[in-house]
Parts: structure tokens; sequence; C-alpha cells
């Protein structure tokens, strides 16, 4: 139930900043920036589907091994009047069939993806450097697919479970210059709540240069992490994530 009512919040706070993004969208009052990246991700934590219960650590050598596909992608518009509206998509397909069994699992698949978008409004000053405050919606949609040894699990053959929830976040990012075309920047929030799941968070931290006045790079480090379950432990309707996804990330974006 509570699923269902933060994804139709999810939904009508997409709806919001895209009408934000197309009133009053003439070239001289918004500023775009349009950021894709490649992280490389390692996931560690805990997980349970049902009766399955295992430690959840995945190195992104395992990661890179076993990927299927993977898009990530930041955006951000801010008008003249310091509103904005910010979104962040992250998705990971991974599958991997097992010559010996492990655990009774035979092959698996998990596709995860991560999609943000939040209402921010900008601060500047020349000496404190520029500030975001953002409040948003954090949205995680998790398949996974477990083809299981019968010999080890009599009753299932097939594990087969979307989870998707959705998280209010509450955030912030500073970025100062501190040499010529250097750039610190740094980004967190906190969200949650008990509401769907019990916490979730996020930081990042990097450096990013100036290449052109359209164009720059950034060398960052991010981690997320989440804490949600939902079901009775036990039973076939269990499913808990309690997991951090973290790793260093390169991105190339574009201003205009």
């Amino acid at each position: 139930m509570r699923c269902k009512k933060f994804n139709s919040a999810f939904c009508y706070l997409a709806i919001a900043a895209s009408s934000a993004v197309c009133m009053n969208a003439h070239a001289n009052q918004w500023d775009f920036k349009v950021e894709p990246y490649l992280m490389a991700t390692s996931i560690d934590g805990d997980s349970a589907i049902g009766t399955l219960e295992a430690p959840l650590t995945v190195d992104f050598g395992t990661i890179l091994d076993n990927l299927d596909s993977a898009f990530m992608v930041r955006f951000e518009a801010f008008h003249d009047s310091n509103w904005g509206v910010i979104a962040d998509w992250g998705y990971m397909d991974l599958k991997k069939s097992l010559d010996v069994p492990r655990d009774g699992v035979l092959s698996a698949r998990v596709r995860q993806g991560v999609l943000e978008v939040s209402l921010a409004y900008k601060h500047h000053s020349k000496s404190v450097g520029n500030w975001v405050n953002y409040v948003g919606l954090r949205r995680w949609d998790n398949t996974y697919q477990f083809d299981v040894d019968t010999a080890m699990f009599a009753q299932t053959r097939v594990v087969d479970r979307d989870e998707d929830w959705v998280d209010i976040i509450l955030g912030f990012s500073y970025n100062r210059e501190f040499a010529e075309k250097w750039h610190f920047n740094t980004a967190a929030d906190i969200g949650g709540f008990g509401l769907s799941a019990k916490m979730t968070s996020s930081l990042k931290l990097g450096v990013v240069y100036d290449l052109t006045e359209n164009w720059d790079m950034s060398f960052q480090y991010k981690a997320t992490y989440v804490d949600y379950d939902t079901g009775d432990r036990g039973s076939s309707n269990y499913f808990s994530y309690d997991s951090i996804t973290h790793g260093p990330l390169m991105s190339a974006s574009y201003k205009f």
C-alpha cells in the first residue's frame, strides 16, 4: 500500500518537474546541464527473497564480467529565479549462469534501476561558493530472477520477484573553485524516514575540471545506501534489501 502511495507521489513530482521546465522555457531564462557518467560499481550488504537469504557482496570485476547493459545520466535545469529541477538515473542489468550450483542457485539475473527527481533552489556566494538545497523522490526498481536447484529447494524451481518503492529525500550539493578551472564538488542526502525504506542516503565527493565554457569533466566517488524490507520474515512474501552501492565515477557534462 505504501509503495502505491509513493509511486503516485513520484509521478506527480515528475509531472510537476516537467511542467516547470516547459513553462517560460526561453533560452535566456534557463540553464541546462546533461551529464552522462560511468561508475565502477560495487555492492555490499544483505538481501532476502522469501526464504532465500544471502550476503550481497558484488565487486566491480564481477559486475563487469556479467553486465548485460547499463545506462547512467544526470540532468539539471535551473531558471533565472534560481529554482530548478534535478534528475539522475542509473540502470544495470546483470545475468550469470553457473556450471556448479552455488547455494542452490543455477542461474541468476538481477536488474536494478534507481531514478531520482528533485525540486531545487540554488544559492550563490563569492566568499562561500555555490550550493543547492533540494527535496525529491528516489525510486528503486529491482527485478530478481533465480533458477533454483530443486534438490535443495524442493518447493521452488524459479524465483521471479519485482520490487519497487519510492523514498522521500532531502539533500544539498556544494561547489567551489579552488584553482583555475578546478572545482571541489560534493553532494549528500538522507531520506526514507520509515515511510518506505527505513533509511536511505547518498554521498558524492570529488573534483570538476572545466574543459571549455560549455564542457567539463568530473572525477568523484559516490555511495548510496538503502535499508528496506517488506512482508513477513520466513514467508514467501518477504523481501529485504540492506546494501550500499558505491564506487568511483567519471563524467563529462555539457552546459547550454
